[in-house]
């Protein structure tokens, strides 16, 4: 199950107990679904299930039949059989034959609660949400322009920020912002999906920083082996061309030390040595030693 299809199964398992938000959650479904006008109502799906509901949610609401057809693309619809049909529904949600674009009809959600039973019948109707261990995507793919735009007007007065572009002829209103996805898929009633992208978010969060911390150790690591080995090169060059014994007495103690600890850390140089010096010191000293060797014809 994809995770689109888990948040909308969860969607399609809420009780709902006011009559106002049944209505709303409704004319979200209707209205954003194929086709809502006042001679044909239909929906169309890849989840049969889905079809079901809308079918059912005509049958319980206004008496209207709307069976559930399979077409040859493995889709299945739910349509009106009748002008009769159609225009009962239509006109129940306060829309008329007459009316030439279609726009959301705010009567049809009597109180603040109806706003996120609105949604989640948009979202029911139209809406995708990609898998949260890839990436934070939601969109709602709408019919009309205009209707877009109500729909984004909808979602700024709930504190989202959707945005809006056109493909192939779609209007594609969407949401990228892993917050504002949480906050959306709260907001239409599926707590359990944004409860588990909250959490892929955390482990992703979490990998990021361990995977930044290996990365930045792993880079001082490097560093480090490098820098002793340059150490360890010069020192044997300076063996081979006079011996330590050429080296400052200050020099000769470190070198001696390094050629005996190619592993040791500056740290662990600045130990070993009599008396301790700091670790800048030993590396000063052995930038030193490097200078010395380069310098040697």
């Amino acid at each position: 199950m994809t995770f689109s299809a888990q948040v909308k199964q969860e969607l399609k398992e809420l009780e709902l107990l006011s009559p106002c938000c049944i209505h709303a959650q409704g004319y979200g479904l209707f209205l954003f679904a194929k086709s809502f006008d006042a001679s044909r109502i239909s929906f169309t799906t890849e989840d049969e299930n889905l079809a079901a509901y809308y079918a059912d949610y005509a049958q319980k609401q206004f008496g209207v039949s709307m069976p559930v057809k399979k077409n040859s693309a493995k889709k299945f619809t739910a349509a009106t059989q009748t002008t009769a049909d159609s225009n009962a529904i239509f006109s129940a949600f306060g829309h008329s034959a007459g009316d030439t674009n279609l726009r959301i009809n705010r009567a049809n959600l009597a109180d603040s609660c109806c706003c996120g039973a609105f949604l989640r019948g948009v979202f029911l109707a139209c809406g995708t949400i990609s898998t949260p261990q890839k990436h934070y995507h939601l969109e709602l793919v709408v019919p009309y322009k205009r209707l877009s735009m109500d729909l984004m007007k909808l979602m700024q007065e709930l504190d989202l920020r959707p945005k809006y572009i056109n493909r192939k002829g779609c209007h594609v209103v969407y949401l990228k912002d892993s917050e504002e996805i949480e906050d959306m898929l709260t907001a239409i009633g599926a707590t359990g999906a944004s409860l588990e992208l909250m959490g892929v978010k955390i482990h992703k969060d979490m990998r990021n920083r361990v995977n930044r911390r290996l990365n930045f150790e792993t880079a001082n690591i490097g560093r480090t082996v490098d820098a002793a080995l340059e150490q360890t090169q010069a020192i044997c060059k300076i063996e081979a061309h006079g011996g330590l014994s050429s080296l400052p007495e200050p020099l000769r103690g470190l070198a001696e030390l390094r050629r005996e600890n190619p592993e040791a850390s500056l740290r662990e140089l600045s130990e070993l040595l009599s008396p301790p010096i700091s670790r800048s010191g030993v590396n000063h000293r052995l930038n030193k030693i490097i200078e010395f060797a380069e310098n040697i014809k």
